[in-house]
């Protein structure tokens, strides 16, 4: 009668105790990331509704909920939404003073950083950031650093694209020209994507127009199609 594999049997336990030490190890992993979602459900749904005006107390429940979900897992995108939150108290509650509201701001600004230091490539969140500077009157260079950092996040963004184009504009003389190409590369992604939207900005803004036609400068027919929607 053979004699049982002694060393095969050692083998066989290393490799079963190390599966049961990942196993075991995701498990540990997994359990913050699910309680904080939990917690994150309520103002996930209260996000969606955005940007219709929300009753005070639903920005109120969403920021403490998305606080208990963030001292289980440090989610970036908890971090921004919060951010969003304090920024919707900032413009809708009634009756503030300018303490509560610069209160507001800064807690905005603090939540947005925090999930900017986490994901660095979020092209909303520095426009979040530089809307929140310019609020609180920051240096003009603060805040256009931020938009360049939003341009570079993402060039492509449909539905960010007017709005980031809409805010950085009001900063366009003070860009240096390096900027001005960088927002002059949106107008193509907003024709593609938002034309209405940008012939309405641009009517608003008819002083734009000959910054935004540059865009087309190697697109004539485009430049043709783009001047047809003023006439």
């Amino acid at each position: 009668m053979s004699k049982p594999n002694t060393k095969l049997l050692n083998n066989q336990q290393i490799f079963a105790l190390i599966g049961i030490a990942v196993c075991c190890g995701l498990l540990i992993l997994a359990v913050p990331r699910f309680i904080a979602s939990l917690y994150a459900l309520y103002p996930e749904a209260a996000f969606k509704q955005m940007p219709q005006t929300l009753p005070t107390e639903v920005y109120e429940k969403s920021i403490a909920d998305l606080s208990k979900a963030l001292s289980w897992y440090q989610n970036p995108d908890y971090w921004q939404t919060q951010g969003g939150f304090y920024l919707q108290l900032f413009n809708n509650r009634p009756l503030q003073t300018p303490a509560q509201k610069q209160a507001y701001l800064k807690q905005a600004k603090t939540a947005i950083t925090r999930g900017l230091s986490l994901s660095p490539v979020d092209p909303r969140g520095w426009l979040q950031l530089a809307v929140v500077d310019s609020l609180l009157k920051m240096p003009k260079q603060q805040i256009i650093s931020a938009l360049r950092l939003s341009f570079y996040a993402g060039r492509v963004e449909p539905e960010l694209v007017i709005p980031r184009l809409r805010f950085s504009y009001t900063y366009y003389a003070d860009f240096t020209e390096d900027m001005q190409q960088l927002w002059q590369k949106q107008i193509p992604v907003a024709w593609a994507f938002k034309a209405p939207q940008l012939v309405k900005f641009i009517t608003a803004h008819p002083e734009a127009k000959q910054p935004a036609l540059k865009a087309f400068i190697y697109s004539p027919e485009e430049a043709d199609k783009f001047l047809s929607r003023f006439k």
